[in-house]
């Protein structure tokens, strides 16, 4: 499947690492910015306060093994642009994903209780499902993830394009024209219309 990977000029090294090494990299779950990632609480146990609390522990374990990359389905949501993107200075990557190794995000304002877990299957694909939602409030991201325990997830597929940010620095734009230029990745420019955001072909400072 399609997805994008928004990235700001302050993490420039990651799109270089991208783009030149064709992965893209993986954090943590404590690394991502949602307060809730990863919040399981106990509740509705009475009787299986045991079993609950060793099931949680093993659950625990297994979500600081595993590893999360976070992209979106869309690159033409402002919020996208200014949140992920330095305020429409940096760049979102457009990369194919294998369809198995992607998990749509499902947004619930509902607590994450172990009990809803633990009859259904083992403590790594509770671990997995627990990283899969969010609070509706993130439901703007059309947010789809791999999750790994790797550091880099690596891809199959060449990198379609780069977007630059209707804000990006020109010179940052002709080193990324040199960059893809040399891979064959295409490279655009987001634009601002009254009707919503659309992509043209980005143009490098005369050098």
């Amino acid at each position: 499947m399609r997805a994008y990977k928004f990235r700001t000029v302050e993490n420039l090294h990651f799109v270089i690492d991208i783009i030149f090494n064709k992965r893209l990299f993986c954090c943590y779950s404590n690394q991502l910015n949602d307060i809730r990632e990863a919040d399981v609480r106990v509740g509705k146990d009475q009787g299986r306060e045991v079993e609950i609390f060793e099931f949680g522990n093993e659950v625990t374990k297994r979500l600081r093994e595993l590893r999360v990359c976070s992209l979106s389905k869309s690159f033409n949501n402002h919020l996208l642009w200014a949140h992920y993107a330095g305020g429409y200075t940096g760049v979102a990557i457009e990369v194919e994903l294998e369809d198995r190794d992607v998990t749509d995000v499902s947004y619930d304002d509902n607590f994450i209780f172990l009990s809803d877990f633990i009859a259904k299957g083992s403590a790594e694909d509770a671990a997995r499902q627990v990283l899969t939602k969010k609070y509706k409030a993130w439901s703007y991201e059309e947010e789809v993830r791999l999750i790994t325990k790797t550091e880099f997830y690596p891809l199959a597929y060449p990198i379609s394009r780069v977007i630059v940010g209707s804000r990006t620095n020109p010179a940052l734009v002709s080193a990324l024209h040199l960059m893809c230029s040399h891979f064959g990745i295409t490279l655009d420019r987001m634009v601002i219309a009254d009707w919503g955001i659309y992509t043209v072909g980005a143009q490098p400072l005369h050098l």
